[in-house]
């Protein structure tokens, strides 16, 4: 097969694409692939570090407001469209396959021009703009949620789930997690996690709740962004619990696996990882995250009972202690949430995207 994939801006895009990429290639061992992006962006990094062949386009997200700066990013998508014309004249692929944000536009778009069949993945409650201009000439929409919010072609889009990276289809067992961050597996164990950047909220609320913790209290492991670390870091040294800081998790299945409870953002891949190992979490959405998507994620969670919904601007030291007590101090609840979030979990989401995909494209008549 010979398949392109764009998308990307952050982490709930990429993941997905790694999903996809992943099983594409053990189905088919001799798939060849490229990741169209913008360059240096987290797709560009993500890209190389999974051997997927990169090419860079010009793109830039559309401003809300009217402003000069629209005829600029015009200019530059307008660029990036005949960037990708060519890839895809050169490539000649048999899909294009998009996961959203604004860099998906000029592949998505001259997919279209050149009657290339256009996959499209929207991992969020509400369909992204970019996903909501292209999915008019889409061949297939999956998505994340089966009441996604938006307008497209329902007689096209099918309800599949999230696709997650193989790791987390196969955690390793949680006492091993925990030897592996040196944590005890007998006492609880709390992932709290910004996102790949961050979150300097959250982090806020964890440094002013530190001197509560106790020796014999639940362990944290933290991870802080970039560039909250030291900061962070000299926070926990002052603390009397037992708190590993990291300014990035390379291996987030071990974390995750290791925690009793997850304090996190809202993201659709986060949230899909959450289902699939079965995790109780406090969700904080970003609040400025488009479309305000991520508290529609969270909403999703709180409804089955999954998780608990702090909002950003109500996020503080008191009100997170004041849930992570409530609910360590009742297992029967942890229980109950872990159980209810399994209930969200779509573990054959990337299987059911490829076998759509591979069956039109090799199905009788296709060219």
């Amino acid at each position: 097969m010979r398949i392109m994939i764009t998308g990307g801006g952050t982490g709930g895009h990429t993941s997905p694409a790694v999903a996809i990429v992943q099983e594409l290639r053990r189905r088919d061992p001799q798939l060849i692939v490229q990741w169209v992006g913008k360059k240096d962006a987290i797709e560009d990094r993500v890209a190389k570090s999974n051997a997927i062949p990169f090419r860079a386009v010009s793109a830039a997200g559309w401003p809300r407001k009217r402003t000069p700066k629209r005829l600029l990013v015009a200019v530059k998508m307008a660029w990036g469209l005949l960037q990708s014309y060519i890839y895809i004249q050169r490539f000649h692929p048999q899909a294009v396959i998009g996961v959203g944000g604004y860099v998906s536009l000029p592949l998505g778009f001259a997919a279209t021009l050149t009657k290339t069949p256009l996959y499209l993945h929207e991992q969020n409650k509400r369909l992204g703009m970019a996903n909501r201009i292209l999915s008019k000439k889409v061949a297939h929409l999956f998505l994340g949620y089966p009441d996604t919010l938006g307008d497209y072609p329902k007689d096209r889009a099918t309800h599949v789930g999230n696709p997650v990276r193989a790791g987390f289809t196969k955690p390793v067992p949680r006492n091993e997690a925990c030897e592996t961050l040196g944590l005890n597996p007998d006492q609880p164990v709390i992932l709290i996690s910004g996102g790949s950047q961050g979150a300097r909220t959250l982090n806020s609320a964890i440094k002013e709740l530190l001197p509560e913790l106790k020796p014999d209290g639940p362990q944290l492991i933290w991870m802080t962004g970039k560039s909250e670390y030291n900061e962070c870091r000299t926070s926990a040294e002052k603390s009397n619990a037992h708190i590993e800081v990291f300014a990035f998790i390379d291996d987030m299945v071990s974390a995750m696996t290791a925690a009793d409870l997850i304090i996190t953002r809202a993201g659709a891949s986060t949230t899909a990882e959450l289902s699939l190992l079965g995790k109780p979490a406090i969700l904080i959405p970003y609040p400025h995250a488009t479309d305000n998507h991520q508290l529609r994620n969270a909403e999703a969670f709180v409804e089955a009972n999954a998780a608990r919904l702090i909002e950003d601007h109500d996020c503080n030291g008191e009100t997170l202690l004041q849930c992570i007590t409530e609910l360590l101090q009742s297992p029967a609840t942890l229980n109950a949430m872990a159980e209810a979030t399994k209930g969200l979990a779509k573990p054959l989401a990337v299987e059911t995207m490829v076998d759509t995909i591979v069956a039109d494209l090799f199905s009788e008549g296709t060219k």
